[in-house]
């Protein structure tokens, strides 16, 4: 015949588990706890690197200042505005007036900068504004690329078609 427990020794026999299993899981907590305390500082943003950038390329210090004070990510937006600048010679209040409204500010430069080699040799403030305009400039610079390349058809036409790719709303019907 089986002893019925007495409510003390219940809970003893319950704590016991209870305590066991949280000591169990103690080890996996452990590093995921030590991982978020102790952030690398290199993860904090560089407002001195997207400031100095700016300003050396001759956008105004309140202009880099307040750019960069309110990007998420600054040292992203100064290295597009620096990058867009140097390598296409597209004016630095025009790269910084798109990258700043960007969410991929380096992928916009990458985007410019490759349409901007392969074809142009002035600068292009169109294919800075479409890169700007595209909801992935990368893929965007992939498509002007190889569509003008493949094709005998002008880099314009390749620009406009690339960024209407995808979106055709007279195709969409309505399913009864």
């Amino acid at each position: 015949m089986k002893s019925f427990s007495t409510p003390d020794k219940l809970f003893t026999r319950f704590s016991r588990t209870v305590a066991a299993s949280l000591f169990g899981m103690l080890p996996m907590a452990l590093p995921v706890g030590v991982a978020l305390v102790a952030a690398p500082a290199s993860a904090s943003p560089d407002y001195f690197e997207c400031a100095a950038g700016m300003t050396a390329i001759g956008i105004s210090e309140s202009s880099a200042i307040a750019a960069c004070a309110n990007a998420r990510y600054p040292e992203n937006l100064g290295a597009c505005v620096v990058d867009v600048n140097e390598f296409t010679g597209v004016a630095a209040a025009d790269a910084l007036s798109v990258c700043v409204r960007s969410r991929r500010p380096v992928e916009v430069a990458d985007c410019t900068i490759d349409i901007h080699t392969a074809f142009f040799d002035n600068p292009s403030t169109k294919v800075l504004e479409n890169c700007g305009t595209s909801l992935i400039p990368n893929r965007y610079g992939t498509c002007v690329v190889e569509i003008v390349e493949a094709t005998e058809v002008a880099v314009d036409t390749a620009l406009d078609q690339c960024l209407r790719a995808g979106y055709l709303p007279w195709r969409i019907e309505p399913r009864l």
